[in-house]
């Protein structure tokens, strides 16, 4: 079977897993929403805002009688409301060498389509926009914000088509293009295994997009990056994301060197995110993602789930 077919059938069986995920999530995340994103332009919306004079022109089904007749009718009252506004979701989407990686039924480049589709369905339920910023140590694709229901596979088709052979990512860098491709303050997924040597460039990035929108993190992780088996054989690996060949006794003292080391590297990325208030969540090939999506889209700032 060529490539072309392959991935066309990961695709289908991507979106018949996820058939049923997004109506929990929609319903917990219209609960979540309602009355919460308020908009600074006024309308015929659900949250009241104000009791204010009456403007010419104004319906008169706005009037507020009982303020009205507290003024002796000397002057007359209505209610404001917020205008309700679609919500803007963003997928930011690392596409760089280490997503290739898989040791279980899923690469977390596999793992970062299954979670772009359920997130791109749910949108699509929830009649908002969905867009997507593949990136590595640039912007690697973009589709934009919009309510198209060719998102639903052609988004996930992007993020598997991708050849990321010997990339690297850069948090900075797509910090630094996202303000060009999405103007308006947005609900942002970052979906990346955050294997970075450079922990100050990630820490400045994610801060940036804090800044400008609703930023929330899926850290997709595999289980043998945390931990390896401990045997006396040789293993040979090469780094996917400089093509280099490493050698590696897999004994006892040298698995926990690794395991002490993955260790670190995840209690620093869980202190960055609880420091800067970001809601992030650790996914895994065998982990309940539906769980996992509905924790993040209804968890406060600053909450975590490993």
């Amino acid at each position: 079977m060529d490539s072309g077919k392959s991935r066309d059938s990961l695709i289908a069986a991507i979106l018949q897993r996820l058939c049923y995920l997004p109506y929990r999530t929609r319903w917990q995340g219209h609960q979540m929403r309602l009355g919460q994103c308020a908009s600074r332009r006024y309308g015929e919306g659900l949250e009241f805002d104000q009791i204010k004079a009456y403007q010419a022109g104004e319906g008169i089904r706005r009037v507020n009688w009982a303020a009205t007749a507290r003024s002796g009718y000397t002057s007359l009252f209505v209610n404001s409301y917020y205008d309700e506004i679609d919500l803007t979701v963003m997928l930011l989407v690392d596409l760089s060498g280490s997503m290739d990686f898989g040791s279980t039924r899923l690469t977390k480049k596999t793992l970062a389509a299954e979670l772009s589709a359920s997130l791109v369905y749910s949108a699509l339920m929830c009649h908002d926009r969905i867009g997507l910023l593949g990136f590595t140590s640039e912007v690697a694709c973009y589709f934009p914000p919009g309510y198209y229901r060719s998102y639903q596979w052609m988004i996930p088709e992007a993020i598997l088509s991708h050849d990321s052979t010997h990339a690297r990512a850069s948090f900075g860098a797509v910090a630094q293009a996202l303000p060009l491709y999405v103007k308006r303050r947005s609900l942002v997924f970052l979906l990346s295994d955050f294997l970075t040597d450079d922990m100050d460039d990630l820490v400045q990035a994610l801060k940036l997009i804090r800044r400008q929108h609703d930023l929330r993190s899926l850290w997709l992780s595999d289980p043998c990056e945390q931990q390896l088996p401990v045997t006396t054989a040789m293993m040979r690996t090469r780094d996917l994301e400089t093509g280099a060949d490493v050698t590696m006794r897999l004994s006892r003292r040298y698995c926990r060197r690794l395991a002490q080391a993955a260790q670190a590297h995840e209690e620093r990325l869980h202190a960055i995110w609880q420091e800067l208030g970001i809601a992030y969540s650790q996914v895994t090939p065998e982990s309940d993602y539906e769980t996992d999506l509905t924790h993040i889209v209804t968890s406060p700032s600053g909450r975590g789930r490993r």
